[in-house]
Formats: structure tokens, sequence, C-alpha cells
């Protein structure tokens, strides 16, 4: 079937919206953890209607030519300073297809993804934005058009349920744990910038620019006194060998409500192996249960060894992923 492929517009939303939200409802039946949310996802006419509110959003829908609607895509511009904390995680020009920014037909995915990309895509490429990113449930047919313009998987979100004390893990010989407070930023700033440096090796290959470090050593500077947040740092014979921060998730269409973020955590190189990271996670656990958290989700790099393993290992599920495609920057040259 020919698809045309036409400009979206807020009078669209409806339309497309109602299309995502059969779509999507699709993908997240095979998600954990999201029958029992005591309130609904976000709508895709509310998802929508923010993405095409956002200045230079490129946006194209696809029709067939009975008038039927075959899909959408509208892409969010991302432009970071060097000194965001962002820029650690995300090409500072770039374009991402958030959650809400597409939705396909079923039966005509492949079809509809490739006219509505190749469009938008070369909108992107004009304005030199070669790193592309698109956020969708973790269901491996939602992705499977994707993949098949070359995106690969970049992160992934996992989401685990907190519930009350049970079996907790062996404990480590010599090992303290204590709550960290304000006096503590500089201990819980270090251990982020040696975690996100380990971003730079193999196989994750992640640039880590020194002014986004530098914002990174204060940046839980709120967290340590919002008594909604947690950290705990971990020592063993007078050494801090590693920490762990919570704050408030953002409730958003994989994100139940009552959910927590593991914003940062971290082991030296040292201590690894030892289940220091399981003792810390089940402090943070109970300390969760106790303020009214009901989830923890996380956030780790696909391609890095020791994070795929360990997190579902632990009892993270996947719920999201983040796709990505580098285009080779001799076309922007050209």
């Amino acid at each position: 079937m020919t698809l045309a492929i036409v400009p979206l517009t807020t009078e669209h939303i409806p339309e497309a919206a109602a299309l995502h939200d059969r779509w999507y409802a699709r993908a997240r039946r095979s998600l954990p953890y999201q029958s029992g949310r005591t309130t609904a996802p976000p709508t895709g006419e509310e998802l929508l209607g923010k993405i095409l509110a956002e200045p230079h959003v490129e946006a194209a829908s696809a029709r067939a030519a009975t008038g039927g609607f075959g899909g959408y895509l509208a892409a969010v511009p991302v432009d970071l300073a060097e000194d965001e904390r962002a820029v650690l995680d995300t090409h500072p020009r770039s374009a991402l297809i958030p959650f809400g920014g597409h939705a396909l037909r079923a039966g005509q995915e492949t079809e509809a993804l490739r006219g509505l990309y190749a469009v938008v895509a070369e909108r992107l490429v004009a304005q030199r934005r070669l790193v592309h990113y698109v956020d969708l449930p973790a269901d491996d047919a939602a992705a499977l058009a994707w993949f098949r313009l070359g995106f690969g998987l970049e992160q992934v979100r996992g989401l685990m349920p907190v519930k009350a004390r049970g079996r907790q893990p062996r404990g480590v010989d010599a090992l303290t744990i204590r709550r960290a407070g304000p006096g503590d930023l500089p201990q819980i700033g270090r251990m982020a910038v040696e975690s996100a440096r380990h971003r730079q090796r193999s196989a994750v290959f992640l640039p880590q620019p020194e002014p986004a470090l530098a914002t990174l050593r204060t940046h839980y500077v709120r967290a340590l006194a919002d008594p909604r947040s947690a950290a705990w740092v971990a020592a063993r014979r007078g050494e801090e060998v590693a920490m762990v921060v919570l704050t408030p998730a953002t409730t958003g269409p994989v994100v139940p409500e009552a959910s927590a973020e593991l914003a940062e955590s971290y082991v030296t190189p040292s201590a690894r192996g030892e289940g220091v990271s399981r003792v810390l996670l089940a402090t943070a656990l109970a300390w969760a249960y106790d303020n009214d958290y009901r989830h923890i989700t996380a956030r780790w790099h696909a391609a890095s060894l020791p994070a795929a393993g360990h997190w579902p290992a632990v009892g993270f599920k996947p719920v999201a992923h983040r796709l990505h495609r580098v285009l080779d920057p001799r076309i922007a040259a050209g």
C-alpha cells in the first residue's frame, strides 16, 4: 500500500492520539508492573499535545490513498550546553522522538516508519543533527521497525516493586552503611563522577566532558537535603567504597506513581563482586517502603557489561528502551 507523507499539525492530534493509545496499549500489555497502577498513564493526546507545542519540532504523518491514517512521527530538537549534566548521556546537538512521538498502524509499521523517518531525518540532518534517539516501551515488536532502519538499543529503563522487608542479603565483612546528608556532597559527587567516567570505557565509549562532570559533582546538593530523597555511603575499614542515591521518579507512560529513581549507584572496583551493591540496595528498598514508595526505577546503558548484567539480576525488569542511530559525520560535511 502506498502511503503519502504529509505534515502533522495540531488539528491531527485527535486522530493521531487515538492511534497512539491503541498501539501503545498493545505494547504495554507485555510490560511488568503496569496493571496495578492506580492512575492511568498519560494519554496520546496529552503527550502529543506537549510535543507539538515544543519549538522547532519536526513532525509528519502518513496517509493511505483511501485516506486512512497510517501513523505519525515527531522529533524534538535537543540542544545542550557543555556543562549540562544531561550531556553525559545525550549528544549535545541531537533529536529525540519521545514517548508519544510516534505511533504506527498495525500491519504497516515498517512501511509507514520508513517513509516518515525519511522525511523527518532529512530535515534533522539539514540542521546538523546526526544523532537520533527514540524512547519506546520495552517491547520487541515495537522496536522491530526501528531496528530495520538501522537503530540500535542504547539504554534500558528497569522497574522493580518495593516490598516490605523480606530476606536480606548476606552481610559483607567490615562493611558499615550510613545515611548521607548535605555534608556528604563531596563524597557523593566524587563517586558519581567516577561512575560517569566508566562510561568512557569499553563497551559504552560515551564522552564525559569535564564541564558536565564538574556540574555532576554538586548536582545532588538538593537531594541530600530533601526528605523525599535519600542517599547512603558504605565504608569498609575506614574507606568509603560505595554509595547509592534515591530521588522521586517522574511518573510517565511506563513509570507508575509512587516510584523512586535510583539516580546514582557506585561501588569502587576494588570492592566489587562482594555483595556491597546488594546490601546498599536492600537498605534503599527498606527506606523506600517506609516512605510510601512502591516501585524503584533505574536506567542503564545496554553496552555496559557490569550494569547490563547486574541490574536485571537484582530484580529490575525492563519497561522502556532508548534506541539511537548515529549518522556518519561526513554526510554533514558534504
